[in-house]
């Protein structure tokens, strides 16, 4: 079986979605963030202030990577599509789901979170403009696009799974 990725930008719920879908499909789930955290022994936080978002964004590129032969749940970061390289590698995947959400809905998740280095560093216009940004990237890199505006996660979940051959898991 191949990995099974979730994407998407901050705050949509990857990491909540791909516990609960992990738990649904007994798979193990690899966040990605706390996969290079272990690998680097310093948070997000600390990569970003000490080495500077290039460093992050090429460990990244290698967990990614790393990660494709992995019988898993993989929950990205929300900037895995700034490079085109990883837009790439997530298109030969079978199974990437892009989870969004309005930005306002985004926004509500996201002020005041003082462990993520974009929303600290950034105001609500300039995180608009990332989300913007990266909205088509997120797009070129899924195969198949979840709306959660509204949705609880169960509900989340119940549409994941129409996408799954569960049989096959």
């Amino acid at each position: 079986m191949k990995p099974i990725y979730i994407i998407g930008f901050m705050g949509v719920g990857k990491t909540t979605i791909g516990k609960e879908l992990g738990d649904s499909l007994h798979l193990p789930v690899i966040d990605m963030d706390s996969y290079i955290e272990e690998r680097e022994k310093k948070s997000i936080k600390e990569i970003f202030d000490q080495d500077g978002e290039q460093y992050f964004r090429d460990i990244e590129a290698g967990a990614l990577l790393d990660l494709t032969k992995q019988e898993a749940i993989i929950t990205t970061g929300g900037g895995v599509v700034e490079r085109k390289e990883n837009r790439e590698v997530l298109r030969q995947q079978d199974l990437v789901f892009h989870l969004t959400a309005s930005f306002e809905t985004l926004w509500d998740r996201l002020e005041g979170d003082g462990d993520r280095p974009l929303v600290l560093k950034n105001s609500k216009e300039n995180l608009r403009s990332l989300f913007n940004r990266r909205l088509p990237l997120y797009e070129s890199g899924s195969s198949i696009t979840i709306q959660t505006d509204h949705k609880t996660t169960d509900e989340v979940i119940k549409e994941l799974l129409q996408h799954l051959d569960v049989n096959a898991v």
